[in-house]
């Protein structure tokens, strides 16, 4: 049997900033939902953030709405769309625009601590982010 956990990281989210924290570090992968609610017209980018810690030597929670320095380490993070397997780059981001989408992301979660996403421009529209984490044992 597998072992896994769900966590909602966007709940319907009408304006740009973090979601909530997630602690990732015991399991092996991560299934992204991402689901948009703008009545058809949502316009917003979100990107995924991930994190070893603030440091090396302290895995404590970064913060993610704060700019990345040496003691605040965090980056975006690639993530793969499951519909066709198309790589979207963690600077880029999903972008939507003038429509409501749904989709699947896998995000490669190897080695990281914490998993986040952020909305980082929008214009209208709501968006829900949820993550499956398992592992294959």
């Amino acid at each position: 049997m597998k072992d896994y956990k769900e966590y909602t990281i966007l709940d319907a989210e009408g304006a740009t900033g973090v979601g909530k924290n997630i602690d990732c570090r015991d399991f092996q992968h991560a299934i992204l939902f991402f689901a948009t609610d703008g009545g058809g017209d949502a316009a917003l980018t979100v990107k995924f953030q991930g994190s070893i810690g603030i440091g090396l030597a302290d895995i404590t929670a970064p913060d993610f709405s704060a700019a990345q320095t040496v003691t605040n380490m965090w980056d975006y993070i690639e993530v793969i769309d499951l519909q066709n397997g198309t790589a979207i780059d963690g600077d880029t981001g999903v972008a939507v625009a003038t429509a409501d989408d749904y989709r699947i992301f896998e995000l490669n979660i190897n080695g990281l601590v914490w998993l986040n996403a952020r909305v980082t421009a929008r214009t209208q529209g709501e968006v829900t982010v949820k993550v499956l984490l398992f592992n294959n044992y």
